[in-house]
């Protein structure tokens, strides 16, 4: 792909968010990591978008969306602002391939912002913060409702 990968923008509480929309069909989006951008994905968006269409996006603080001190980048925010983005596309339930931290984005939408997929899949995605005592038990423990929401493949996944 030639060219400014991201030229449109929407406003958001915590900046200018830019993205990118290419090809026909049935919907996909693909969220980058940290300390990525939507240019990881730039090698395979010409194949993906021969017969699907393609949304990418830089999450605020990355890429080419808006960088300032003091700006909300947190993965609650960043949830918050794909789900908007979903709702601000029309698709109300795409396919979604993220990576990294993408993945967190992409289920905090899912779980606790009301956004719905097709299919998830998750590349080397960070699910949550630390696996020991303290980090993912505590999670789950203290956020039984949210975890017990779980679609079937997401539970199982995360058992897994």
């Amino acid at each position: 792909m030639r060219g400014d990968l991201v030229p449109n923008t929407i406003q958001a509480a915590e900046g200018t968010v830019r993205w990118g929309s290419w090809g026909e069909g049935r919907p996909l989006v693909l969220l980058h990591g940290t300390p990525f951008s939507s240019s990881v994905w730039r090698e395979v968006l010409p194949g993906l978008a021969t017969s699907r269409q393609v949304f990418a996006w830089d999450m605020p603080g990355f890429g080419k969306s808006e960088q300032r001190t003091g700006q909300d980048v947190s993965l609650a925010a960043q949830g918050r602002i794909f789900a908007r983005l979903l709702r601000e596309w029309s698709l109300p339930s795409p396919a979604i391939v993220a990576h990294d931290v993408g993945g967190v984005v992409a289920l905090r939408a899912l779980l606790l912002e009301g956004s719905n997929y097709e299919e998830l899949t998750l590349l080397n995605a960070v699910g949550v913060p630390g696996w020991s005592r303290g980090g993912f038990f505590d999670v789950t423990k203290n956020n039984r409702e949210v975890f017990s929401e779980l679609p079937g493949f997401a539970h199982r996944a995360l058992v897994e």
